[in-house]
């Protein structure tokens, strides 16, 4: 019988601490996950790479590997850069290896974000006609990742029922930035303001992110600022990461097969703080 592995893709950090909590998510994932072993590897940034996973499943007779990626949206690391570096290593190790689908809009993200509200509001007596809600996204290139935001925030919305709701984004290539939205909404009437950051672990944009909100929450006292924890911190990630991971043993997706990788050049993965400008190329939900 083969035996069948699991690596769980992330796109690594420039803080140790993100790795870590990534880290540590993989390890809740893995207690409950039967009938796999789990590894897991990163794009760029933060070790173990995406090969050192490989080897370790492989190392543990594992003859069949599906690789999980913990990304938001679309974008090119999952269009090209993922599915290139994977097929290398199916080739190099000899191991069968398929790539099951990113996050995406779909009804479990919604109900998980819903949830993560629910729960940092349990205490508060908010009334939801009175509140904004701010939908904080990493931003990226590809407009498609960014239109998947767009449609995230508006179907929370829908669920709980604010009358306003809006996008910001943390890096500098898309637009607008969380300080411009907070100026827009420092004159609106909502005296409450809801934030879920679209981000899964800890990181440079969400440090920025949460120095930003201080100071605008000191400068306008009259308005009442929560946020949500961010999205690996609980266990909610889980069954949507299983349900992509089912489409994969249901024979529905394999990214490796199905993607055109003629003339792709590989993605040399850096261990250290790197110069090129990182918003040219990145997808949404990872935390830097």
């Amino acid at each position: 019988m083969n035996r069948k592995g699991i690596l769980l893709c992330g796109h690594g950090t420039r803080k140790e601490r993100g790795a870590k909590a990534f880290q540590e998510f993989a390890e809740r994932f893995a207690s409950q996950t039967t009938h796999y072993e789990v590894e897991f590897g990163f794009l760029e940034l933060s070790e173990p790479d995406f090969e050192t996973g490989v080897k370790r499943l492989v190392e543990k007779g594992v003859t069949e590997i599906i690789a999980v990626p913990v990304f938001l949206f679309t974008g090119v690391h999952m269009q090209r850069d993922i599915p290139y570096a994977l097929k290398s290593f199916q080739e190099k190790y000899k191991v069968k290896i398929q790539l099951a689908n990113y996050i995406g809009t779909c009804n479990e993200m919604v109900e998980y974000g819903v949830q993560l509200i629910n729960e940092t509001l349990e205490a508060k007596d908010w009334k939801s006609d009175e509140t904004a809600f701010l939908g904080l996204g990493i931003g990226a290139s590809k407009a498609e990742a960014n239109g998947d935001l767009a449609k995230m925030t508006r179907l929370i919305q829908e669920k709980c029922k604010y009358p306003f709701a809006i996008n910001a984004y943390t890096s500098s290539m898309t637009y607008p930035a969380l300080p411009v939205v907070l100026d827009w909404l420092k004159v609106l009437p909502f005296k409450n303001i809801m934030m879920l950051p679209f981000v899964f672990f800890p990181g440079v944009y969400m440090d920025k992110a949460y120095e930003i909100m201080e100071h605008f929450a000191k400068e306008n006292p009259d308005k009442n600022i929560e946020i949500a924890p961010l999205l690996g911190d609980a266990n909610g990630l889980f069954e949507v990461l299983n349900a992509r991971l089912q489409e994969v043993l249901d024979g529905k997706v394999d990214l490796i097969m199905s993607t055109d990788l003629t003339g792709v050049k590989p993605h040399h993965h850096h261990g250290h703080d790197h110069g090129h400008c990182h918003g040219q190329s990145h997808d949404q939900g990872h935390h830097h």
